[in-house]
């Protein structure tokens, strides 16, 4: 009786194992091609739509609005709802959405 039990307790300690391995997973990380970014960055701009930028080695994604642009690939980011500013190199954003 207790080799069935035992047995039992390891497939289920198994199937939990694995189970939550399989929701662990991270997904990759999603990059744009650099002209496909300068082009949403300039569209985002030009109609000041308030973007989410993820930059190349940064987890969290950064929410605000393109203020100003200062050169062909730099722009002046305003954090949303606060007064944070941050210079914005395109080269360094790895994936530009609307948000």
């Amino acid at each position: 009786m207790e080799n069935k039990t035992s047995a039992l307790q390891s497939v289920s300690h198994q199937l939990i194992k694995s189970t939550r391995e399989f929701f662990a997973l991270t997904e990759p990380a999603v990059v744009m091609p650099g002209k496909q970014v300068n082009q949403f960055a300039a569209q985002a701009f030009t109609r000041h739509y308030r973007v989410a930028l993820n930059f190349k080695g940064e987890d969290e994604a950064v929410v605000g609005h393109l203020t100003r642009r200062l050169s062909g690939d730099r722009y002046l980011l305003q954090a949303y709802r606060s007064n944070v500013y941050r210079v914005v190199n395109l080269t360094q954003v790895s994936y530009l959405q609307r948000a």
